[in-house]
């Protein structure tokens, strides 16, 4: 009777061990097959991280470029204003002179002599 009730609990000592052991197999399988997963995801993350690493890259030079020429348009601008303010300045110098009324010197003199 005795060895019966030992041979018993043995056997349902394995039965709890291949039960375990079959729960540890798939536990296993499934957290290989998610670390594979968890692989190509990462690769997948790096790759992206690398092509906006790029773009961030290419966005960098292209706004080097633009702002480059944006100085060198706003450079010729500058000098425009400044050609346009010594002409307005000269303008406004001849403008506020006397006009000579003299009949030799004076465009509209010879007009007048012209019309008689």
């Amino acid at each position: 009777m005795t060895s019966w009730l030992i041979d018993a609990v043995l056997v349902g000592a394995l039965a709890f061990t291949s039960w375990r052991t079959g729960a540890m197999y798939r536990e296993l399988r499934k957290l290989r097959s998610d670390e594979s997963s968890l692989r190509a995801v990462l690769q997948e993350a790096d790759a992206s991280i690398n092509r906006a690493a790029h773009a961030v890259i290419l966005l960098k030079s292209e706004g080097v470029r633009t702002l480059q020429a944006l100085e060198e348009r706003t450079g010729e601008a500058r000098e425009l204003g400044e050609r346009l303010e010594i002409l307005l300045d000269s303008y406004e110098r001849r403008r506020t002179l006397p006009i000579a009324v003299d009949n030799e010197n004076s465009r509209l003199a010879s007009v007048s002599v012209a019309i008689r």
